[in-house]
Order: structure tokens, then sequence, then C-alpha cells
């Protein structure tokens, strides 16, 4: 075998193992989230974490209660809503196992909650603690009233454990005489984190929020993530997280046009934003917002984030576009 040919067989098995690792579970930015929701509203969307905070390990038969208030207009119509349970630590003594849990309303009485999807995401390699975590995402029946409750229990038989980072509730809705709002709203699990041999560059998750976007009529809009553990480090790591959006190089125009496009339009360049999240030790659900008008662009707009050291599981991604009135 010639020299060139053992170079392309290493580049090959090499390009093979990476790309097998990749569609696994790991720290590297594999588990990209899904688009729950698009659509344009006369209306909004809230978001809150209830008054929910770090349960500790829950073994089976113990319960979490959050309760929350939808800061709704009266006579809103909700479009998309939705309960997220971000769990974490699930195992059955060292081995990892994926939670057993019961979502009710109201109370240990109340109806249950159907699960609309389940996403998951771990260390991905032989080593200690190496265990599942997620985001599981439940549907909110309409009865569910303006203040209303979650009850919470560990239903496993075999013994397994998990613990809850938080809770939280997001509702898109129209509203009489709303402003006219784009909305894209992603969800998943995508566990980010800069170590164990993983550089930050593939430490970093994609979001995209495809489709057209009327920037002409744009009068503002608005990221908003959640990430549990995002923001909260017990080490002193400068820039430990970042968000991009639409930065240079990484979209899908040929490469001759973004040098033009970034001289006709000095917004083209995107932002990024450092240590974007802020979370604290009893909420540890990181957030960040930022407004993002000025760097959108007319289609195809996307974000990425990036583990520098804090370590993060990337859950929500919400982008509003509000626009202004149509001129007659």
């Amino acid at each position: 075998m010639t020299s060139r040919n053992a170079y392309l067989l290493f580049a090959a098995g090499t390009c093979i193992l990476f790309c097998t690792a990749a569609a696994g579970a790991s720290y590297a930015g594999d588990r990209p989230l899904a688009l729950a929701y698009r659509g344009t509203v006369s209306g909004s969307y809230t978001f809150s974490e209830g008054d929910g905070g770090y349960s500790g390990t829950l073994n089976p038969g113990q319960t979490y209660t959050a309760s929350f208030t939808r800061e709704i207009p009266g006579g809103a119509v909700t479009r998309f809503e939705r309960l997220y349970v971000y769990w974490t630590w699930s195992r059955i003594d060292q081995s990892a196992s994926y939670p057993s849990m019961e979502v009710r309303l109201g109370g240990p009485e109340g109806p249950l909650l159907a699960l609309s999807a389940r996403y998951t995401d771990s260390k991905g390699f032989a080593s200690k603690n190496d265990f599942f975590s997620g985001l599981d995402s439940y549907l909110v029946p309409a009865t569910g009233g303006e203040n209303f409750s979650v009850y919470i229990s560990n239903t496993a038989k075999d013994g397994s454990t998990f613990a809850i980072q938080g809770t939280s509730v997001l509702s898109v809705y129209e509203v009489t005489a709303g402003r006219e709002t784009a909305i894209w709203v992603a969800e998943g699990a995508d566990l980010l984190y800069r170590s164990y041999g993983i550089p930050p560059e593939l430490a970093t998750t994609r979001v995209d929020f495809p489709g057209r976007v009327d920037i002409p009529r744009v009068e503002s809009a608005r990221l908003f993530l959640v990430a549990p553990s995002a923001g909260f480090s017990r080490e002193e790591v400068p820039e430990m997280n970042q968000v991009m959006m639409n930065t240079p190089g990484r979209g899908q125009l040929p490469p001759l046009v973004e040098p033009v496009l970034k001289v006709l339009f000095p917004h083209y360049r995107g932002r990024a934003w450092s240590d974007a999240f802020s979370a604290d030790e009893d909420h540890q659900i990181g957030i960040a917002q930022a407004e993002v008008k000025p760097f959108l662009r007319y289609s195809d707009n996307f974000i990425e984030v990036r583990d520098n050291g804090d370590y993060l599981m990337l859950c929500n991604a919400v982008l509003s576009v509000t626009y202004q009135e149509k001129r007659e």
C-alpha cells in the first residue's frame, strides 16, 4: 500500500469514526433543537418559570410541584402552549436510565398531562457519571386556568432516580387588535461542554429559523434562549458561553456573495454575545435574550450557541419578529 493510499484510508476511517460519534449523544453540538412551532399571529408569546427550582434527587415515589401564572391578555386565544420539564442525572445507581415521571395538573388526583416530546442527551462515552439529561415537553389543556400548578412524580419501578432543574410554560397567543408578529419556537436538549477533548468549535449547536422576514416592516425582533446550567459556574471562566446570530461564513450563500453583502449591509456581519446567559444557584435555568433587529437577514436566519467551559444544555429558542402596521 502506498503512503498516499494509507493516508486516504486513515482519513476515511477518521471521518467515519467522527461521523459515527457525532450521530450519537455527546458534549458536542450533535442534538440540534427541533422546530415545534412557526407562524404569524396578531399577538405575542409569554414565558414563565413559575416558582419551581432545583429539586435535588427524586427517588421513586417522591414528588415535585410548581405553580404558574398565565400572563396572557383577557380574551386571548392560545395558538401554541407547552409545559417544559428540565431534568438531569437520570440513573439507576451508576448506570444511565430514562426517567419515569408522571405529570398531573393541580395535584396528585388531577388529570394527566400528555407528553408531546422527549429530548435527551448525555456525555456520550463510558466514564463516571455518564447519565442522561433532557427536556420533556407536555401539552397544556385550555382548562388549566390563569393560575395553575403541576404535580410531578417519580413513578419508576426499578429504583431509578433523577433530578428536576426547573419547569416552565411557554404560550403563543393571539388577541384582538394585537400586533402582527412572526414567531419561531424550537425545543430540544443539546448538552454542550468544552471538555474531554471537545473544543469550543464542536461544543456548538445551531438553531435555524427558516422562512422569509419582511425586513423593511420590522419594528422589533427578540431572541430568547433557555439553557439549564448555563451562566452558573463555580469556576471563573472568561467568556464561558457565547451566542452568535447570522455570523458570516456560517450560512448557505456562495463564498463570493458574503463579502459583497458585508459592504452593502454593515449589520450583515451578524452579532456575537459573550456570557449571554444568567442564572443562580436556586434557579439553575440560564436565560439569554437580546434585541436582534439590526442583525436579521431577509431569509433563513440562524443562531449558534457555544460552550467555552460553562457546561450547559440548550433547550429552548424563540425568535419573535414584530411588524409595523401596514400602510393603506
